[in-house]
């Protein structure tokens, strides 16, 4: 049968997420900890851009919005308890069900509320709610089960079609002793022509005690104007001959063209050109099948097990049980084979040092954890959810002017327009060797940007082209003008929590032009070593020879250093909010210029800020372009350093008399990992000032402490309490915090670090012990696997443990 939408009742799956299998979709919730209850839809994929909202409210009920012409249409799915369940619990499913109706169904709407209501409503035809075709003898939990139809004027489809009794049953016995209807698909009673048909199908090949119900709903799917998915291009074959091809043909256009005076025509050019090549030579990949193992024998298999689960027989039994059993051991086999020719893909990777297509197909390897659920609808400022997808764009759209301050960047235009005629400090022009060198350092099998060109097309270009991007890049650089496509950045938004509703419960990962990757990477080491210059020795994020162990180590030797002399360390960990994002742009060109940073690569930089435009990408779709007035740029290889240089300046005037811990010749008054700050002190009293006037200056260089999430320490043989505070409110005291994924204590013992560590391994083991224990690999193999994924997260940090 052709069934669009499945609801699904005891999916005992544990969490909730979303999976895509052979072109159908399956959106699950169950509980946290057990294998129990659960609720979930499968659905054709091609349903999914009509579905405007996923509500998984719980491991019992999960629900539906689907955009359908006329009325949009609400499915929940239910799965409630048996008889042996407490009133009270089965009091609560039914107020849950109906929060989601008055939350989503409000208005005209076609409401379906369908699955196992361990209930039985009979076959007494009841105030036009219970049609003359039940099954059974009506129970406590019916007469509750018509008590809430009556109130939500809701009608049982599945009791007024006439059919055989054996299409009336949901559930047998075990042993097949009785048979009874529990399941049903309620619709509101303004709706219920629109069902033509609802019965059960005992011969469904479904693994389980109940029977298939299904309801012919007649409606139509919301005809919605929507952008085409985002294909991939085909980029293996960037490295393949017909990389040749793709390359010739761009030389010869681009030989035909001369260079053009206007920045905005040049890259049009260039860009056109190798777009066209790009669908010419390399095309799109096309959708990949799932379970690869999976032959038609085993599909015809399972069609003809189907059959026979039909046949209430004992010959029918035992035909089906043969079937299962014979096809159990077939697709075993089947995957078994397919594993050893995955294994002899990496021992062959591995063997000619491809690392990376290596981890690829060891990461398809391994069990794929479920995405979270996608299309929970958005929480507006007034705490109403959202009913769509232009709904959720809206709700981004004042979220990021809110956070990026679109305001601030009006200020930017009094910014440095009368230095220009002041300096004459040119800078020699950018050679090919730079482009190339900066182009060859981009990474493989990136997201695409705005201009849609993947850093392989970029990588696979001739001497022609490559004169092109350089001739481009020098325009830019000298007229300070970039192109709209290379400022535009698209935004993703990805849940950091399961049910997340409201903006902050994500984080966004940034969609950049590779072109202006290439650019910056170019511009960042003609001026990175002018801010090396101004970085203090206490700064250890992103910069070479240097990282979170190296902080880690002096955090740790600076305690212990102090509990040797029998003294106390006092430590406040600053919790910035919203570091990166609000970082003022006027202030940070005034360090550059206080840096004597060239005006010719402040200009460029203060064009890119200013000029750049954002989008964020929701369910396919994207937003209007949203101009923004603050923040570093997120994905760029300019940001950390510039981010750096920015809280350097900060601290420095906000420490500057303070005394901080001396050690040697040095005093040591903080240590850095970018936003990850922890102030040092050797008083109470000390640290106390040393807070406040990082406060002040934190508040005029834009930024804010979060009070909440800002702790403190004392570090020292004794025990004692401290008393700091942040504007008057007192800052939590801690006995240990984690300080850049290592375990800090306030004794300075390692031994916990030690047991979390051990811990964090056996978690991390378990992740991947389907493929670590997998004989078909070889244990050579497996150890470097064990090594990368196990060992890297038990010995963390291992170098500063004592």
């Amino acid at each position: 049968n052709n069934i669009d939408l499945m609801g699904l009742a005891e999916v005992d799956w544990i969490g909730e997420g979303e999976l895509i299998v052979d072109g159908y979709k399956m959106v699950y919730k169950g509980t946290d900890r057990k294998k129990e209850h659960g609720v979930g839809f499968i659905y054709k994929q091609g349903l999914d851009k009509k579905v405007s909202k996923i509500i998984p409210k719980s491991d019992r009920i999960i629900a539906m919005k689907i955009r359908t012409e006329s009325v949009d249409t609400l499915i929940i799915q239910v799965y409630m308890p048996t008889s042996r369940a407490k009133d009270d619990e089965v009091e609560e499913i039914y107020k849950q069900i109906e929060e989601i109706i008055e939350e989503n169904g409000k208005g005209q709407i076609r409401t379906i509320v369908m699955g196992d209501w361990n209930s039985v409503v009979g076959e007494e035809s009841t105030d036009g709610i219970v049609g003359k075709f039940g099954y059974g003898k009506r129970n406590e939990r019916g007469e509750r089960l018509i008590q809430f139809c009556k109130q939500k004027n809701l009608w049982i489809a599945n009791t007024w079609f006439k059919h055989h009794k054996r299409r009336l049953y949901t559930w047998k016995r075990p042993g097949d002793t009785m048979r009874f209807q529990i399941d049903y698909i309620l619709i509101n009673d303004r709706f219920k022509n629109s069902i033509k048909n609802a019965k059960t199908y005992p011969g469904a090949d479904v693994h389980t005690d109940h029977t298939l119900l299904a309801a012919e709903v007649r409606t139509r799917l919301k005809h919605i104007k929507k952008k085409s998915t985002f294909k991939k291009w085909n980029t293996e074959k960037l490295r393949t001959s017909e990389a040749e091809q793709y390359q010739s043909e761009i030389e010869e256009k681009l030989m035909n063209i001369a260079p053009q005076e206007c920045v905005k025509e040049e890259w049009n050019i260039v860009k056109d050109t190798i777009l066209e090549s790009l669908e010419k030579n390399i095309g799109k990949k096309t959708a990949r099948t799932k379970k690869e193992w999976i032959t038609q024998e085993m599909l015809d298999k399972m069609e003809e097990r189907r059959k026979w689960k039909s046949e209430n027989t004992e010959n029918g039994r035992k035909q089906y049980k043969r079937l299962n059993n014979e096809l159990r051991r077939e697709t075993d086999k089947a995957r078994e084979k397919w594993m050893e020719e995955q294994c002899e893909k990496i021992e062959e990777l591995e063997k000619y040092s491809k690392t990376e297509e290596m981890y690829k197909v060891v990461k398809n390897l391994r069990k794929k954890k479920p995405k979270p659920i996608s299309k929970q609808g958005m929480k507006k400022k007034d705490g109403v959810m959202t009913a769509d997808v232009e709904e959720n764009k809206e709700v981004w759209i004042e979220y990021i002017k809110e956070l990026y301050d679109s305001r601030a960047n009006e200020r930017m235009n009094e910014m440095e327009i009368q230095d220009e005629d002041n300096e004459n400090d040119f800078r020699m022009r950018i050679d090919e060797e730079e482009v190339k060198k900066a182009i060859k350092e981009l990474k493989y099998n990136k997201a695409l940007g705005s201009d849609n060109i993947p850093s392989e097309a970029l990588k696979a270009l001739g001497p022609c082209a490559i004169s092109r991007i350089t001739h481009l890049i020098n325009q830019i650089y000298d007229s300070g003008i970039w192109p709209e496509d290379l400022l535009k950045t698209i935004l993703l938004p990805l849940p950091k929590k399961p049910n997340a509703t409201e903006c902050k419960d994500f984080r966004t990962i940034s969609f950049i032009c590779h072109l202006t990757k290439a650019i910056t990477r170019i511009l960042i080491k003609r001026i990175e070593g002018k801010i090396e210059q101004h970085l203090g020795e206490d700064q250890f994020g992103f910069r070479k020879g240097r990282g979170t162990r190296d902080a880690m180590g002096c955090m740790r030797m600076m305690g212990e250093r102090m509990i040797d002399v029998d003294k106390n360390l006092y430590v406040c960990f600053i919790d910035w909010e919203k570091a990166f994002d609000r970082v003022e742009w006027n202030i940070l060109l005034r360090v550059l210029k206080e840096i004597e940073l060239n005006w010719k690569d402040r200009r460029l930089i203060r064009e890119l800020y200013k000029g750049q435009k954002v989008v964020v990408r929701v369910e396919d779709e994207e937003t209007e372009e949203i101009t923004i007035g603050r923040g570093v740029r997120q994905g760029c290889c300019m940001s950390p350093s510039l981010f750096n240089l920015y809280a350097e300046k900060l601290l420095e005037e906000a420490l500057r008399d303070t005394p901080g811990i001396q050690v040697g010749e040095e005093h040591v008054k903080n240590l850095k990992y970018a936003d990850d700050q922890a102030v040092l002190a050797k008083s109470e009293r000390a640290l106390q000032d040393m807070i406040d006037n990082i406060n002040e200056a934190g508040k005029r260089f834009g930024m804010k402490i979060n009070a909440g999430k800002t702790k403190v320490m004392k570090i020292g043989k004794r025990e004692g309490r401290i008393h700091l505070t942040l504007e008057g409110q007192e800052l939590e005291q801690v006995e240990n915090f984690r300080y850049l994924g290592g375990l800090i204590k306030s004794n300075g013992s390692c031994t916990e670090e030690i047991r979390s560590r051990i811990g964090m391994g056996k978690i991390a083991f378990e992740k991947v012990k389907d493929l670590l224990t997998a004989r078909r690999i070889p244990l050579k193999l497996r150890k470097r696997f064990a090594k990368c994924y196990v060992w890297s997260v038990v010995l963390y940090g291992a170098e500063t443990w004592t």
